[in-house]
Order: structure tokens, then C-alpha cells, then sequence
């Protein structure tokens, strides 16, 4: 039990949601590299060269990226050192979509090329633990304290998998976070093989998985309720979803909601 609370003080924190303690005062000083990571200036630019210069496709040239991660490393040290919960909200928000991607980028680095697949790692998200701004934290708690500030995330953090929505060419910055997480979402609902796709015959709304994981984010209510309540998350994709048509479809026709297959397989390019 006091771990637990000691992990949900944590994440409420990072997301902005309290105070830290007397004993994470030490965390709250941001060093002006540290701060760049989460607004702008050297230590974002840094992860933004390495998206500019190896993120192809929605994927990562990994076996390049391999042997010229000066970049990739200079930014991972900056999120060691800067405490999210210090930021203003925008960049908050960019800080942890961007630590997330770039620890999960390591996180391949260091066993390729001999990954297939991050899902055969155990505890690669729930179990390994990373440095960020002074604390040990999962991927699993970065991603949270994100969900807790835009559930938009979803369509930003990329688990380096083919099913995942794509990897973003540039760094997620504070002034341009809501443009940017408004793209993401529609390029990933317009994506038919792995965001959406409507069958009008069967009269149905595939939809990616990760609306039935996280169906609590998209319909305001418990996880378990909202699993049962796909109306909710096809009122969701209603009103985010680009395609004003098919808008209009979903809202007229209420179709049944399918949920799709994930592939795990490793977005490698080359």
C-alpha cells in the first residue's frame, strides 16, 4: 500500500496535480538545459535532429541511428535532469511525449540489432525504470502523467511498434503542442490500417486497440465501465476524427465498434 501511494503521489505530481515533498525539493531546480527539454533551445533541438535525421516513414533507421546517437544521448542526460512537475503545463506535456519517445528509442538501441519486437522485452514498459528529473520511473508512469494532462497522447507516444501511430518528424515543443497533437490524432484515425476504418456493408467502426486499453481516457469513466460503453469512444472519434463525412456517418448510423489487431512488430526502417 505505501508504495503504491508513493507511485501515485509521484505521477500526480509530474502531472502537475501536487505539491512535491521537502525530500524532492532538490528535483524542482531545473538547470537551463534541463528546462530546454521541455519548451525549447539545446536539449530539445538535440532529439529534434535525431527525428529530423533518422525518423523515416513513421519509423526509425535504427542501425544509423545506431552509430550516431551523440544527439539521442544529450537529450536523454537533459531528462535526467529536469523535473516535469516544474514546467508550465504546455510543456510539461512536451516534455514527457518526448522523454517517453526518446527512452523508448533507447530502449531498442541498446538490444539491436537483435529485437524483433519490444514486446518479447519483460518489463520493457512496466518493469525497467529511467531517469527523469532526479526519480526512477517506468514507461508506463511517463505515459500516465501524460494521459492525466491530454488523453491525445495516445496518438503521440510510439512504443516502437508497426501498430503504434507514427513517429513525429520533429520535437513536440509547449508553444505548438495542441497543433501538434491535433494532427497526430487525425493522421492516426485516417490511417485505415491501424487507427480506423468503416465498413459500411456490416455497418462497422474498426478501430485501433488502443481505444479499448485506455477506453476510460476517451469516455470520462472507469476503465471497466467505459470497455462495455463503445458508444463513448465512438463519440470520441466523432469528434476528433478529420474526415467530416465519415463523421456524420458514424453520428447517423451508430455503427458497431470492432476493435483491430495490434502488431508488435518492430518499426524498423532502413
Amino acid at each position: 500500500m505505501a508504495t503504491a501511494c508513493v507511485v501515485l503521489v509521484s505521477l500526480l505530481a509530474m502531472a502537475g496535480g501536487g505539491e512535491a515533498s521537502s525530500g524532492e525539493a532538490g528535483d524542482l531546480a531545473v538547470s537551463a538545459a534541463g528546462q530546454a527539454a521541455g519548451s525549447g533551445g539545446p536539449a530539445t533541438d538535440a532529439w529534434d535532429r535525431v527525428l529530423k535525421k533518422h525518423s523515416v516513414d513513421g519509423g526509425v533507421r535504427y542501425a544509423a541511428l545506431k552509430r550516431d546517437r551523440a544527439d539521442l544521448d544529450a537529450f536523454l542526460a537533459s531528462v535526467a535532469r529536469t523535473s516535469p512537475s516544474s514546467l508550465p503545463r504546455p510543456e510539461r506535456l512536451a516534455f514527457l511525449i518526448n522523454a517517453y519517445n526518446a527512452i523508448v528509442v533507447a530502449g531498442v538501441l541498446e538490444r539491436y540489432p537483435g529485437i524483433e519486437s519490444v514486446k518479447t522485452v519483460g518489463g520493457f514498459f512496466d518493469g525497467e525504470t529511467h531517469a527523469v528529473g532526479g526519480r526512477r520511473m517506468t514507461l508506463d508512469e511517463i505515459e500516465a502523467a501524460a494521459r492525466e494532462i491530454d488523453p491525445r497522447v495516445h496518438f503521440a507516444v510510439v512504443c516502437a511498434s508497426t501498430s503504434c501511430p507514427d513517429l513525429r518528424g520533429e520535437a513536440y515543443r509547449g508553444e505548438r503542442i495542441d497543433r501538434q497533437l491535433r494532427e497526430d490524432t487525425r493522421r492516426f484515425l485516417a490511417d485505415r490500417s491501424k487507427g480506423l476504418r468503416y465498413e459500411e456493408g456490416p455497418n462497422e467502426l474498426h478501430a485501433s486497440p488502443i481505444f479499448k486499453w485506455y477506453a476510460g481516457d476517451f469516455t470520462g469513466g472507469s476503465r471497466v465501465v467505459a470497455f462495455f460503453a463503445r458508444g463513448g469512444v465512438r463519440d470520441w472519434i466523432t469528434e476528433h476524427v478529420g474526415d467530416q463525412a465519415l463523421a456524420k456517418t458514424i453520428r447517423e448510423r451508430e455503427p458497431e465498434v470492432i476493435y483491430m489487431d495490434y502488431d508488435w512488430s518492430l518499426n524498423d526502417r532502413k
